[in-house]
């Protein structure tokens, strides 16, 4: 069995950019929602839940 090196500092570092990629796209959502009418976006959210 082979044992991999993991780097450990090098997961740390991409956990927080996955992390703040994820709150970027939060907020460029929510103020999308915001600019969009309603009944645009609700029907886009519908089309993914289906």
């Amino acid at each position: 069995m082979k044992i991999h090196n993991i780097d450990f500092d090098e997961l740390k570092k991409q956990k927080q950019r996955n992390f703040e990629e994820r709150l970027k796209f939060i907020e460029q959502y929510a103020e999308w929602m915001k600019t969009v009418p309603n009944k645009e976006w609700s029907s886009q959210q519908k089309r993914i839940i289906r």
